[in-house]
């Protein structure tokens, strides 16, 4: 697991966030460590990069929760009981100086791509005693910056684009940057970073970006770009290459799960998933905040140490999600508990929730709300096996046998019966089956939706069928397959960044 030196490496980092906008550029250092007395030595390095590892830390609540999970059908708001950024997320009201959430994801992405940048700017001038761990380090921050980069562009779309660390002066003449040419850097930097990634990592170094992680997370960004606003499919073929050369390394350095609960328990940690973001409970701030969202308020804390944040009247579980597992699927109790007992042991709740990163025997290291130890995946092995079954699909004009085979053993090991969808438009309906009852409570629903233009039509029909999102029925457009940009941000320098249409 990579070593957690955050809390004293993000002090360390405080003077270097230096951006676009104006919390950014007042932040003053907390510690006194600067570019020129830190930036000295191999391990001074390894600190800076887990110091921008940690800048994902907050990307599973933020970024697949509750900008995808609450934004799709699985998870919505119900009613909100004072200002909930939830709640404009679920009736697609964010507002670009309302919303916080809009603004906090923006600051934490690009504190993170600053870090990035501190790092190659400074690694250069550190001798290293082993060079291979220099060019392994640079090929991760590289890697990660573009990762960042590929969040900020698939949720606010056009944005700066940042190669190096600048002054406020320089801050205010980099305006955005469309799309395509953020993408064509996310694909520089990642490919440039495949070449020298190692295929595994030892000890305490497991969880470190691999070489088939990097090609897993750039597969899907090639994906993402056929859905809008790109709406650009010409790298497709890559993305097959890059999803086969994974699936080859199949026993090897990557792992099929035979059972599907075993992959989210504690003990099997850095076993199964190709990417994850990694957290060590104990009080230090390194653990995370997940399951408090997730947890029913009123939940007995003799099996769970703590209750969390939802109930009946705030976030749930959509019943068209729940109704559409078939009854022998065993991800539904892996996923979903539809009862709970209640503080008192009196009575028995019946809020469903999302368990899946709830592992009970975490309870003797949990020492508060928001300090649980489980990782959250980033790319499974699963998810690259359905991505290239769905491509293998778009490319001919049946589902070839691969992909069903593909398809079929997903859902072997989910204890349902194989299938044989005879079309194209029948393989991609199970494909969705799948996808949605595969990945909930993981947050790629709503980015899978949108990457294959399937997000406009699902949630207009399901908030027609059922009433809406806290009884509000939604009618979304284009529009809002991307989020706002930060009314504080364009604020900053008038005339510099353009609102998104919509908002």
């Amino acid at each position: 697991m990579i070593m957690k030196t955050r809390i004293i490496f993000i002090a360390v980092l405080a003077f270097s966030l230096v951006s676009c906008s104006k919390n950014l550029l007042n932040l003053k250092p907390i510690d006194t460590a600067t570019v020129g007395n830190f930036y000295q030595t191999q391990s001074q390095i390894k600190e800076a990069v887990n110091g921008v590892y940690a800048g994902m830390d907050s990307w599973p609540v933020n970024i697949y929760l509750l900008m995808s999970e609450v934004r799709s059908n699985n998870l919505y708001g119900v009613t909100h009981d004072a200002h909930r950024d939830w709640w404009d997320l679920t009736t697609f009201t964010v507002s670009p100086d309302g919303t916080d959430l809009v603004h906090t994801v923006w600051q934490n992405l690009y504190r993170m791509i600053n870090r990035a940048n501190t790092v190659l700017e400074s690694i250069n001038n550190v001798k290293f005693t082993d060079p291979s761990l220099k060019a392994q380090y640079t090929a991760e921050t590289r890697f990660l910056r573009a990762y960042a980069y590929f969040q900020l562009v698939r949720i606010y779309g056009n944005v700066p684009l940042i190669k190096k660390t600048i002054t406020p002066a320089e801050g205010i003449k980099i305006g955005q940057s469309k799309p395509a040419d953020v993408y064509s850097f996310i694909i520089s930097e990642m490919n440039a970073a495949i070449k020298v990634l190692p295929p595994s990592y030892d000890g305490a170094d497991q969880g470190r970006v691999t070489k088939w992680a990097a090609e897993g997370i750039l597969a899907k960004v090639y994906l993402t770009m056929a859905g809008y606003p790109l709406k650009d499919n010409s790298h497709e073929n890559d993305a097959k290459a890059l999803l086969k050369d994974i699936m080859n390394q199949e026993g090897t350095y990557v792992n099929f799960a035979p059972n599907y609960a075993d992959m989210f328990k504690l003990s099997n940690q850095n076993k199964y998933f190709l990417f994850e973001v990694e957290f060590t409970p104990g009080g230090n701030g390194n653990g995370t905040n997940y399951p408090v969202y997730i947890i029913p308020s009123d939940i007995s804390t003799d099996s769970i140490p703590y209750g969390g944040f939802t109930s009946a009247t705030r976030l749930a579980i959509s019943p068209d999600l729940m109704n559409s597992y078939d009854s022998t699927d065993v991800r539904f109790n892996a996923t979903i508990d539809t009862s709970y007992t209640q503080v008192g042991d009196t009575t028995i709740g019946h809020t469903p929730f999302y368990h899946k990163f709830i592992d009970p025997s975490a309870a003797s290291s949990v020492v508060s709300h928001y300090d649980w130890p489980d990782n959250f995946p980033l790319l499974r092995y699963a998810d690259v096996m359905m991505m290239y079954a769905q491509i293998l699909n778009d490319q001919n004009g049946a589902p070839p046998a691969e992909a069903v085979s593909i398809l079929n053993r997903i859902r072997e090991r989910a204890g349902l019966s194989d299938i044989h969808p005879a079309t194209k438009a029948a393989f991609q309906s199970a494909l969705n089956l799948e996808e949605r009852h595969e990945f909930a409570d993981e947050g790629q629903w709503w980015w899978y939706l949108v990457r294959t233009g399937q997000a406009v039509n699902t949630i207009n029909t399901w908030s027609a069928a059922t009433g809406g999102q806290g009884g509000q029925t939604v009618n979304i457009n284009d529009n809002k397959l991307i989020y706002a940009i930060p009314q504080s941000e364009i604020d900053i320098y008038p005339g510099l960044y353009t609102q998104n249409p919509g908002y």
